[in-house]
């Protein structure tokens, strides 16, 4: 009888057929081996899925990550737009799958943006020896003065000195030089400035975010959170701030076309232009609003601290943005 047990444990039939059977309801890691308890590994987080398949298999898997891509972008969005500090919580707390993480989701705002708000700006050129010629409004597109459209861009700089005489404190007499020297080009074709701001205005933003997380870290050092957990809020903040941007632009000059369509026409469309104005204005209202609700409901104090900070945050990063947006404007003269 002994032998017999020994026969059967040990016979080679037997032990592969036992090695077949668990194979069988055993699921291993391609990669590392390890038995999965799932459909992802939890060693390296490999998938287990076999990429080598028939072609319909390959479409169904693509038109399902777009449709889920599409689906967690709208989740993200709406959110963004109209739930101020929501997923900045839910990204802290945890809950990241459902939604576009908040660095990918900046650089696409960011990109996208720009590439918009330089297309509402205008491409014809500036005579400034011609007092006679006309230009087209940025909002309105109804004629404006050239020399009054050479002032409101050049500002007044231009308009109190000769563009070679130029005497800035900050520069060197060879950098005024080639300071008013640009600027006379320039006066022909602003848009050259215009495209290389807005390609330089991106890298001055991601150069801020990082520093009004660190004010915010600074205003909000006894609150015990992490320098990456105010990082996120600038993040989302800046998204927002990027596309509600864009937004009222937009809005704006869909009102000045609106607008000068109806008088070239001799038709009334206040019916219309009204509404989108009011739009506007609201979009325009809503964004200090919702940096205001998203720092209380994000850090969760009283309305007086909120307040205090907000406002001390707010002064602060201001004049920061300024400082910085002057330098790229003076780069992007240069450099045009």
């Amino acid at each position: 009888m002994l032998k017999h047990c020994f026969h059967v444990l040990f016979n080679k039939d037997t032990l592969a057929a036992c090695n077949q059977e668990m194979d069988a309801t055993t699921r291993q890691c391609d990669n590392c081996y390890t038995v999965l308890q799932g459909n992802f590994c939890h060693q390296c987080g490999q998938e287990k899925k076999h990429h080598i398949r028939h072609v319909g298999g390959v479409v169904t898997e693509f038109f399902g990550e777009f449709s889920n891509w599409d689906a967690r972008v709208w989740r993200t969005l709406l959110p963004l737009w109209f739930r101020p500090s929501f997923l900045s919580r839910r990204y802290v707390a945890g809950h990241r799958v459902p939604y576009v993480p908040p660095l990918r989701l900046y650089l696409f705002t960011s990109i996208i943006a720009f590439l918009l708000l330089a297309k509402l700006l205008p491409n014809n050129a500036v005579t400034l020896n011609d007092e006679s010629a006309t230009l087209p409004s940025v909002v309105t597109g109804a004629p404006v003065d050239a020399v009054q459209f050479q002032q409101e861009l050049m500002t007044q700089i231009q308009t109190d000195a000769k563009a070679e005489g130029m005497d800035l404190d900050f520069l060197s007499s060879d950098e005024n030089s080639t300071f008013g020297r640009k600027l006379t080009e320039l006066s022909a074709n602003p848009k050259l400035a215009i495209n290389k701001f807005f390609s330089l205005a991106p890298q001055m933003l991601l150069v801020l975010l990082p520093m009004f997380a660190l004010l915010l870290k600074l205003v909000y050092c006894r609150s015990g959170r992490f320098y990456t957990e105010h990082l996120i809020v600038a993040l989302h903040s800046h998204s927002f701030i990027l596309q509600f941007s864009v937004l009222y632009l937009a809005l704006e000059l869909l009102a000045g076309k609106l607008t000068a369509f109806a008088l070239q026409e001799g038709i009334s469309l206040l019916w219309l232009t009204t509404p989108v104005s009011w739009l506007a204005q609201g979009v325009l209202f809503w964004i200090p609003l919702y940096l205001l609700l998203f720092q209380k409901y994000y850090y969760a104090q009283n309305w007086r601290k909120t307040l205090l900070k907000f406002w001390l945050v707010s002064s602060i990063y201001n004049l920061m943005a300024l400082t910085a947006l002057v330098g790229v404007i003076m780069l992007s003269i240069l450099w045009a």
